[in-house]
Protein backbone atom coordinates (compact mmCIF):
# COMPACT_ATOMS: atom_id res chain seq x y z
CA UNK A 1 0.00 0.00 0.00
CA UNK A 2 2.77 2.45 0.82
CA UNK A 3 5.57 1.37 -1.52
CA UNK A 4 4.21 3.15 -4.61
CA UNK A 5 3.51 6.37 -2.70
CA UNK A 6 -0.28 6.09 -3.02
CA UNK A 7 -1.16 5.40 0.62
CA UNK A 8 -3.62 8.34 1.02
CA UNK A 9 -5.89 7.27 -1.85
CA UNK A 10 -5.40 3.58 -1.02
CA UNK A 11 -6.67 4.08 2.53
CA UNK A 12 -9.65 6.10 1.29
CA UNK A 13 -10.54 3.32 -1.16
CA UNK A 14 -10.24 0.64 1.52
CA UNK A 15 -12.58 2.45 3.90
CA UNK A 16 -15.03 3.22 1.15
CA UNK A 17 -15.18 -0.49 0.37
CA UNK A 18 -15.06 -2.02 3.85
CA UNK A 19 -16.36 0.62 6.24
CA UNK A 20 -15.07 2.72 9.16
CA UNK A 21 -12.77 0.12 10.73
CA UNK A 22 -10.54 -2.20 8.70
CA UNK A 23 -7.73 -4.56 9.62
CA UNK A 24 -4.93 -3.74 7.16
CA UNK A 25 -2.20 -5.99 8.62
CA UNK A 26 -1.72 -8.79 11.15
CA UNK A 27 -1.90 -6.34 14.06
CA UNK A 28 -2.81 -3.11 12.25
CA UNK A 29 -6.26 -1.54 12.26
CA UNK A 30 -7.18 1.57 10.28
CA UNK A 31 -10.09 3.74 11.48
CA UNK A 32 -12.12 6.26 9.49
CA UNK A 33 -14.60 7.25 12.22
CA UNK A 34 -14.00 10.83 13.40
CA UNK A 35 -15.58 9.99 16.76
CA UNK A 36 -12.51 7.86 17.53
CA UNK A 37 -10.10 10.82 17.21
CA UNK A 38 -10.40 12.07 20.82
CA UNK A 39 -10.34 8.46 22.06
CA UNK A 40 -7.06 7.65 20.33
CA UNK A 41 -5.30 11.03 20.32
CA UNK A 42 -7.09 13.20 22.87
CA UNK A 43 -5.66 14.69 26.06
CA UNK A 44 -5.46 11.95 28.69
CA UNK A 45 -5.54 9.14 26.14
CA UNK A 46 -3.56 6.03 27.15
CA UNK A 47 -2.81 5.17 23.52
CA UNK A 48 0.95 5.40 22.84
CA UNK A 49 3.05 5.94 19.74
CA UNK A 50 4.37 2.84 17.97
CA UNK A 51 8.03 2.03 17.12
CA UNK A 52 7.42 3.47 13.63
CA UNK A 53 8.29 6.91 14.99
CA UNK A 54 11.67 5.90 16.39
CA UNK A 55 12.86 5.33 12.83
CA UNK A 56 12.91 9.13 12.53
CA UNK A 57 15.17 9.62 15.55
CA UNK A 58 18.82 10.47 14.87
CA UNK A 59 21.76 8.69 16.44
CA UNK A 60 23.70 11.28 18.41
CA UNK A 61 26.91 10.53 20.30
CA UNK A 62 26.31 6.81 20.00
CA UNK A 63 22.68 6.56 21.12
CA UNK A 64 19.19 7.25 19.77
CA UNK A 65 18.09 10.84 20.40
CA UNK A 66 14.31 10.94 20.58
CA UNK A 67 12.74 14.27 19.69
CA UNK A 68 9.39 15.69 20.78
CA UNK A 69 7.97 14.11 17.64
CA UNK A 70 9.56 10.69 17.85
CA UNK A 71 9.61 9.93 21.57
CA UNK A 72 7.08 7.34 22.71
CA UNK A 73 7.41 8.27 26.35
CA UNK A 74 4.80 10.78 27.56
CA UNK A 75 6.98 12.06 30.41
CA UNK A 76 9.93 12.60 28.08
CA UNK A 77 7.66 14.43 25.62
CA UNK A 78 6.36 16.72 28.36
CA UNK A 79 9.89 17.49 29.53
CA UNK A 80 11.14 18.35 26.03
CA UNK A 81 8.07 20.44 25.25
CA UNK A 82 8.34 22.48 28.46
CA UNK A 83 11.77 23.78 27.41
CA UNK A 84 10.57 25.37 24.17
CA UNK A 85 6.78 25.79 24.31
CA UNK A 86 7.00 29.56 24.81
CA UNK A 87 9.36 29.97 21.84
CA UNK A 88 6.82 28.20 19.61
CA UNK A 89 3.88 30.19 21.01
CA UNK A 90 1.66 32.42 18.89
CA UNK A 91 2.78 35.54 20.77
CA UNK A 92 6.43 34.85 19.90
CA UNK A 93 5.86 34.66 16.15
CA UNK A 94 6.54 38.37 15.70
CA UNK A 95 10.17 37.70 16.67
CA UNK A 96 10.52 35.40 13.65
CA UNK A 97 8.80 37.57 11.04
CA UNK A 98 11.90 39.53 10.04
CA UNK A 99 13.65 36.31 8.99
CA UNK A 100 10.71 35.24 6.84
CA UNK A 101 10.60 38.72 5.25
CA UNK A 102 14.29 38.55 4.26
CA UNK A 103 13.68 35.25 2.52
CA UNK A 104 10.52 36.50 0.84
CA UNK A 105 12.43 39.39 -0.72
CA UNK A 106 15.04 36.98 -2.09
CA UNK A 107 12.23 34.83 -3.53
CA UNK A 108 10.53 37.85 -5.15
CA UNK A 109 13.80 39.05 -6.71
CA UNK A 110 14.39 35.57 -8.15
CA UNK A 111 10.88 35.42 -9.60
CA UNK A 112 11.34 38.84 -11.22
CA UNK A 113 14.50 37.49 -12.81
CA UNK A 114 12.64 34.40 -14.04
CA UNK A 115 9.54 36.30 -15.16
CA UNK A 116 7.76 34.75 -18.12
CA UNK A 117 9.67 31.45 -18.02
CA UNK A 118 8.35 28.17 -16.60
CA UNK A 119 9.33 27.86 -12.92
CA UNK A 120 9.18 24.68 -10.87
CA UNK A 121 7.38 25.84 -7.73
CA UNK A 122 7.79 22.31 -6.34
CA UNK A 123 11.47 23.13 -5.79
CA UNK A 124 11.28 26.86 -5.17
CA UNK A 125 8.72 26.65 -2.38
CA UNK A 126 10.82 24.08 -0.53
CA UNK A 127 13.96 26.14 -1.04
CA UNK A 128 12.09 29.10 0.42
CA UNK A 129 10.76 27.12 3.40
CA UNK A 130 14.17 25.62 4.11
CA UNK A 131 15.92 28.99 4.05
CA UNK A 132 13.23 30.44 6.32
CA UNK A 133 13.49 27.67 8.93
CA UNK A 134 17.28 27.97 8.87
CA UNK A 135 17.00 31.71 9.49
CA UNK A 136 14.41 31.28 12.22
CA UNK A 137 16.39 28.51 13.92
CA UNK A 138 19.86 30.06 14.04
CA UNK A 139 19.91 33.04 11.69
CA UNK A 140 21.50 31.19 8.83
CA UNK A 141 20.14 30.85 5.32
CA UNK A 142 21.51 27.80 3.57
CA UNK A 143 21.41 29.59 0.22
CA UNK A 144 18.93 27.37 -1.62
CA UNK A 145 17.27 30.36 -3.29
CA UNK A 146 20.47 32.28 -4.08
CA UNK A 147 22.15 29.18 -5.53
CA UNK A 148 18.88 27.91 -7.02
CA UNK A 149 19.62 24.32 -6.14
CA UNK A 150 19.47 21.73 -3.37
CA UNK A 151 22.55 22.81 -1.39
CA UNK A 152 24.70 19.83 -0.38
CA UNK A 153 21.77 17.57 -1.36
CA UNK A 154 20.15 18.32 1.99
CA UNK A 155 16.60 17.93 0.68
CA UNK A 156 17.51 14.80 -1.28
CA UNK A 157 18.96 13.29 1.90
CA UNK A 158 15.68 13.84 3.75
CA UNK A 159 13.78 12.28 0.85
CA UNK A 160 16.09 9.25 0.85
CA UNK A 161 15.66 8.84 4.59
CA UNK A 162 11.88 8.96 4.27
CA UNK A 163 11.90 6.28 1.57
CA UNK A 164 13.80 4.08 4.01
CA UNK A 165 11.35 4.93 6.81
CA UNK A 166 8.21 4.30 4.79
CA UNK A 167 9.20 0.73 3.86
CA UNK A 168 10.85 -0.47 7.08
CA UNK A 169 8.17 1.30 9.10
CA UNK A 170 5.54 -1.17 7.92
CA UNK A 171 7.17 -4.09 9.75
CA UNK A 172 5.42 -5.26 12.93
CA UNK A 173 6.54 -3.35 16.04
CA UNK A 174 8.69 -6.05 17.68
CA UNK A 175 10.40 -7.00 14.45
CA UNK A 176 10.92 -3.33 13.59
CA UNK A 177 12.61 -2.61 16.90
CA UNK A 178 14.96 -5.58 16.56
CA UNK A 179 15.84 -4.77 12.94
CA UNK A 180 16.48 -1.13 13.79
CA UNK A 181 18.85 -2.17 16.62
CA UNK A 182 20.79 -4.44 14.25
CA UNK A 183 20.93 -1.86 11.44
CA UNK A 184 22.21 0.91 13.70
CA UNK A 185 25.01 -1.28 14.99
CA UNK A 186 25.92 -2.54 11.54
CA UNK A 187 25.99 1.04 10.33
CA UNK A 188 28.35 1.95 13.15
CA UNK A 189 30.68 -0.83 12.03
CA UNK A 190 30.47 0.34 8.41
CA UNK A 191 31.28 3.93 9.42
CA UNK A 192 34.43 2.81 11.24
CA UNK A 193 35.79 1.61 7.89
CA UNK A 194 34.68 4.74 6.05
CA UNK A 195 31.40 3.42 4.62
CA UNK A 196 27.72 3.82 5.47
CA UNK A 197 24.78 1.42 5.49
CA UNK A 198 21.93 3.80 6.34
CA UNK A 199 21.07 7.23 4.89
CA UNK A 200 23.07 9.92 6.72
CA UNK A 201 20.09 12.30 6.78
CA UNK A 202 19.92 12.77 10.53
CA UNK A 203 23.69 12.79 11.04
CA UNK A 204 24.12 15.59 8.53
CA UNK A 205 21.62 17.84 10.32
CA UNK A 206 22.99 17.24 13.81
CA UNK A 207 26.46 18.20 12.54
CA UNK A 208 25.10 21.40 10.96
CA UNK A 209 23.40 22.21 14.25
CA UNK A 210 26.59 21.64 16.24
CA UNK A 211 28.43 24.00 13.87
CA UNK A 212 25.81 26.72 14.36
CA UNK A 213 25.82 26.37 18.15
CA UNK A 214 29.63 26.69 18.10
CA UNK A 215 29.40 29.72 15.83
CA UNK A 216 26.94 31.35 18.22
CA UNK A 217 29.13 30.64 21.25
CA UNK A 218 32.23 32.02 19.49
CA UNK A 219 30.33 35.16 18.53
CA UNK A 220 29.19 35.70 22.12
CA UNK A 221 32.73 35.13 23.39
CA UNK A 222 34.24 37.68 20.98
CA UNK A 223 31.63 40.45 20.63
CA UNK A 224 29.07 39.64 23.32
CA UNK A 225 25.37 38.84 23.02
CA UNK A 226 23.73 40.37 19.94
CA UNK A 227 20.57 42.02 21.26
CA UNK A 228 19.17 42.12 17.73
CA UNK A 229 19.06 38.33 17.47
CA UNK A 230 15.57 36.93 17.99
CA UNK A 231 16.17 33.54 16.35
CA UNK A 232 15.35 30.25 18.07
CA UNK A 233 18.91 29.55 19.22
CA UNK A 234 19.36 33.03 20.70
CA UNK A 235 16.04 32.77 22.54
CA UNK A 236 16.89 29.31 23.83
CA UNK A 237 20.24 30.54 25.17
CA UNK A 238 18.52 33.55 26.77
CA UNK A 239 15.98 31.28 28.43
CA UNK A 240 18.81 29.09 29.68
CA UNK A 241 20.41 32.09 31.41
CA UNK A 242 17.17 32.91 33.20
CA UNK A 243 15.86 29.46 34.09
CA UNK A 244 18.83 27.13 34.22
CA UNK A 245 21.02 24.98 32.03
CA UNK A 246 19.73 23.15 28.97
CA UNK A 247 21.96 20.20 28.14
CA UNK A 248 23.96 20.27 24.93
CA UNK A 249 22.11 17.15 23.82
CA UNK A 250 18.71 18.77 24.30
CA UNK A 251 19.92 21.91 22.56
CA UNK A 252 21.04 19.93 19.51
CA UNK A 253 17.81 17.94 19.67
CA UNK A 254 15.50 20.97 19.51
CA UNK A 255 17.46 22.85 16.86
CA UNK A 256 18.09 19.93 14.49
CA UNK A 257 14.45 18.85 14.77
CA UNK A 258 13.42 22.30 13.50
CA UNK A 259 15.41 21.71 10.31
CA UNK A 260 14.21 18.16 9.78
CA UNK A 261 10.52 18.93 10.29
CA UNK A 262 10.20 22.59 9.38
CA UNK A 263 10.76 22.73 5.63
CA UNK A 264 8.85 19.81 4.13
CA UNK A 265 5.63 20.43 6.04
CA UNK A 266 5.40 24.12 5.15
CA UNK A 267 6.52 23.52 1.55
CA UNK A 268 3.82 20.88 1.06
CA UNK A 269 1.14 23.25 2.35
CA UNK A 270 2.41 26.13 0.21
CA UNK A 271 2.37 23.92 -2.89
CA UNK A 272 -1.20 22.89 -2.10
CA UNK A 273 -2.33 26.50 -1.63
CA UNK A 274 -0.86 27.74 -4.91
CA UNK A 275 -1.94 24.64 -6.83
CA UNK A 276 -5.58 24.82 -5.80
CA UNK A 277 -5.75 28.60 -6.24
CA UNK A 278 -4.28 28.42 -9.75
CA UNK A 279 -6.57 25.52 -10.68
CA UNK A 280 -9.70 27.37 -9.49
CA UNK A 281 -9.94 30.76 -11.29
CA UNK A 282 -12.99 31.87 -9.26
CA UNK A 283 -11.07 31.33 -6.02
CA UNK A 284 -8.01 33.05 -7.48
CA UNK A 285 -10.05 36.12 -8.45
CA UNK A 286 -11.73 36.29 -5.05
CA UNK A 287 -8.55 36.12 -2.98
CA UNK A 288 -6.78 38.52 -5.34
CA UNK A 289 -9.59 41.04 -4.81
CA UNK A 290 -9.36 40.61 -1.04
CA UNK A 291 -5.62 41.27 -1.07
CA UNK A 292 -5.87 44.20 -3.49
CA UNK A 293 -8.64 45.83 -1.46
CA UNK A 294 -6.60 45.54 1.73
CA UNK A 295 -3.65 47.02 -0.18
CA UNK A 296 -5.67 49.98 -1.47
CA UNK A 297 -6.93 50.69 2.05
CA UNK A 298 -3.35 50.64 3.40
CA UNK A 299 -4.09 47.64 5.63
CA UNK A 300 -0.98 45.81 4.44
CA UNK A 301 2.63 46.66 5.29
CA UNK A 302 5.50 46.47 2.81
CA UNK A 303 5.81 42.87 3.95
CA UNK A 304 2.45 41.50 5.04
CA UNK A 305 2.60 40.93 8.79
CA UNK A 306 1.19 37.93 10.58
CA UNK A 307 -1.39 40.11 12.30
CA UNK A 308 -2.46 41.59 8.95
CA UNK A 309 -2.84 38.21 7.23
CA UNK A 310 -5.22 37.06 9.98
CA UNK A 311 -7.56 39.87 8.85
CA UNK A 312 -7.81 38.37 5.34
CA UNK A 313 -10.59 35.84 6.01
CA UNK A 314 -10.80 34.33 2.53
CA UNK A 315 -7.03 33.78 2.49
CA UNK A 316 -7.30 31.98 5.83
CA UNK A 317 -10.13 29.82 4.44
CA UNK A 318 -8.00 28.94 1.41
CA UNK A 319 -5.11 27.90 3.63
CA UNK A 320 -7.30 25.58 5.69
CA UNK A 321 -9.04 24.12 2.67
CA UNK A 322 -5.73 23.40 0.90
CA UNK A 323 -4.37 21.65 3.98
CA UNK A 324 -7.62 19.74 4.32
CA UNK A 325 -7.42 18.29 0.81
CA UNK A 326 -3.66 17.81 0.94
CA UNK A 327 -2.27 17.60 4.50
CA UNK A 328 1.49 17.48 4.96
CA UNK A 329 1.45 13.97 6.41
CA UNK A 330 -0.07 11.29 4.19
CA UNK A 331 0.42 8.28 6.49
CA UNK A 332 -1.81 7.02 9.31
CA UNK A 333 -0.92 8.34 12.77
CA UNK A 334 -0.11 5.05 14.49
CA UNK A 335 -0.84 4.31 18.15
CA UNK A 336 -0.92 1.21 20.34
CA UNK A 337 -4.08 0.50 22.29
CA UNK A 338 -3.55 0.48 26.08
CA UNK A 339 -2.88 -2.81 27.87
CA UNK A 340 -6.53 -3.23 28.83
CA UNK A 341 -7.60 -2.92 25.19
CA UNK A 342 -10.17 -0.54 23.73
CA UNK A 343 -13.55 -0.49 22.03
CA UNK A 344 -13.59 1.36 18.71
CA UNK A 345 -16.44 1.44 16.20
CA UNK A 346 -18.20 -1.27 18.21
CA UNK A 347 -15.22 -3.64 18.02
CA UNK A 348 -13.08 -4.73 20.96
CA UNK A 349 -9.37 -4.43 20.20
CA UNK A 350 -6.90 -6.17 22.47
CA UNK A 351 -4.06 -4.29 24.16
CA UNK A 352 -1.08 -3.55 21.94
CA UNK A 353 -3.09 -3.35 18.71
CA UNK A 354 -1.65 -0.88 16.23
CA UNK A 355 -4.60 1.43 15.52
CA UNK A 356 -4.48 4.60 13.41
CA UNK A 357 -6.41 7.36 11.70
CA UNK A 358 -5.22 9.10 8.54
CA UNK A 359 -5.75 12.82 7.88
CA UNK A 360 -6.35 12.26 4.11
CA UNK A 361 -9.19 9.91 5.05
CA UNK A 362 -10.87 11.99 7.77
CA UNK A 363 -10.54 15.23 5.80
CA UNK A 364 -12.73 13.81 3.05
CA UNK A 365 -15.47 12.73 5.47
CA UNK A 366 -18.81 14.01 4.17
CA UNK A 367 -20.45 14.01 7.61
CA UNK A 368 -17.96 16.64 8.74
CA UNK A 369 -17.07 18.59 5.62
CA UNK A 370 -20.20 18.22 3.50
CA UNK A 371 -21.30 16.17 0.51
CA UNK A 372 -18.79 18.04 -1.67
CA UNK A 373 -15.89 17.17 0.64
CA UNK A 374 -13.77 15.99 -2.30
CA UNK A 375 -13.90 19.49 -3.87
CA UNK A 376 -11.73 22.50 -3.16
CA UNK A 377 -14.22 25.05 -1.83
CA UNK A 378 -12.80 27.51 0.73
CA UNK A 379 -16.24 29.00 1.28
CA UNK A 380 -17.17 25.99 3.44
CA UNK A 381 -15.03 27.50 6.22
CA UNK A 382 -16.98 30.76 6.03
CA UNK A 383 -20.51 29.47 5.45
CA UNK A 384 -20.63 26.70 8.06
CA UNK A 385 -22.86 27.30 11.12
CA UNK A 386 -20.89 27.70 14.37
CA UNK A 387 -21.43 24.12 15.58
CA UNK A 388 -20.46 22.66 12.20
CA UNK A 389 -17.37 24.87 12.04
CA UNK A 390 -16.35 23.69 15.50
CA UNK A 391 -16.56 20.09 14.29
CA UNK A 392 -14.58 20.91 11.14
CA UNK A 393 -11.82 22.40 13.29
CA UNK A 394 -12.01 19.66 15.93
CA UNK A 395 -11.40 16.87 13.42
CA UNK A 396 -8.84 18.76 11.31
CA UNK A 397 -5.67 16.65 11.54
CA UNK A 398 -3.21 18.58 9.35
CA UNK A 399 -1.11 19.29 12.45
CA UNK A 400 -2.10 16.22 14.46
CA UNK A 401 -4.33 16.22 17.52
CA UNK A 402 -4.17 16.48 21.30
CA UNK A 403 -0.94 16.72 23.28
CA UNK A 404 1.09 15.52 20.29
CA UNK A 405 -0.11 18.29 17.98
CA UNK A 406 2.83 19.60 15.93
CA UNK A 407 4.60 22.18 18.09
CA UNK A 408 5.78 24.07 14.98
CA UNK A 409 2.20 24.71 13.82
CA UNK A 410 2.34 28.45 14.53
CA UNK A 411 5.58 28.92 12.59
CA UNK A 412 4.12 27.18 9.55
CA UNK A 413 0.86 29.17 9.65
CA UNK A 414 2.80 32.40 10.11
CA UNK A 415 5.04 31.65 7.11
CA UNK A 416 2.16 30.75 4.82
CA UNK A 417 -0.10 33.60 5.92
CA UNK A 418 2.60 36.18 5.20
CA UNK A 419 4.11 34.65 2.06
CA UNK A 420 1.02 33.83 -0.05
CA UNK A 421 -0.52 37.33 -0.12
CA UNK A 422 2.93 38.87 -0.63
CA UNK A 423 3.49 36.80 -3.78
CA UNK A 424 -0.05 37.40 -5.08
CA UNK A 425 0.44 41.15 -4.61
CA UNK A 426 3.44 41.12 -6.91
CA UNK A 427 2.72 38.41 -9.49
CA UNK A 428 0.06 36.89 -11.67
CA UNK A 429 0.66 33.12 -11.63
CA UNK A 430 -0.53 30.66 -14.28
CA UNK A 431 -0.14 26.94 -14.93
CA UNK A 432 2.77 26.21 -17.29
CA UNK A 433 3.21 22.44 -17.15
CA UNK A 434 2.66 20.32 -20.28
CA UNK A 435 0.56 17.98 -18.10
CA UNK A 436 -2.64 19.09 -16.36
CA UNK A 437 -1.94 17.84 -12.84
CA UNK A 438 0.88 17.62 -10.32
CA UNK A 439 2.34 14.32 -9.10
CA UNK A 440 2.33 13.21 -5.47
CA UNK A 441 4.26 10.68 -3.40
CA UNK A 442 3.53 9.77 0.23
CA UNK A 443 6.53 8.69 2.31
CA UNK A 444 5.26 9.99 5.66
CA UNK A 445 5.34 13.51 4.18
CA UNK A 446 2.92 13.72 1.24
CA UNK A 447 5.15 15.54 -1.23
CA UNK A 448 4.18 16.99 -4.60
CA UNK A 449 6.19 17.51 -7.79
CA UNK A 450 5.49 18.90 -11.24
CA UNK A 451 4.07 22.22 -10.00
CA UNK A 452 5.27 24.19 -13.03
CA UNK A 453 4.03 27.78 -13.23
CA UNK A 454 4.68 31.04 -15.05
CA UNK A 455 4.84 34.37 -13.23
CA UNK A 456 4.18 37.86 -14.56
CA UNK A 457 4.70 40.96 -12.48
CA UNK A 458 1.57 42.91 -11.59
CA UNK A 459 1.32 46.67 -11.80
CA UNK A 460 0.10 47.68 -8.37
CA UNK A 461 -2.05 50.77 -8.06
Amino acid sequence: MVYNGNAPSNYRDIHQKYGPIVRVGPNEVSVADYRAIPVIYGVGSKFTKTPFYTLMSPIYQGSIMDSMFSTRDATRHKYLKSSVAQIFSMTNMRNFECYADECTQIFIDAMLDLEGTPVDFSHWLQWYAFDVIGSITFRRRFGFMEKRKDVNNMIAKIDTGLQYVKVLGQLPGGMLGSLQWVLFRLDGAFQRIGMTLLPDTMDRFTKITEEEVDRYENSVATVGVDSQRTDFLAQLREKEKRLGKISQRDMINHLSNNLLAGSDTTAISLRAIFYYVIKNPQVYGKVQNEIDEADRENRLSKFVTYEECLKLPYLQAIMKEAMRLHPGVGFPLERYTPSEGAEICGHTLQGGTNVSISAPVIHYNQEIYGKDADLFRPERWQEAPPEVLKAMDRYFLAFGHGTRTCIGKNISIMEMGKFVPQILRHFRISWASPVPEWQTDAAWFWKQSGLIVRLERRVRA
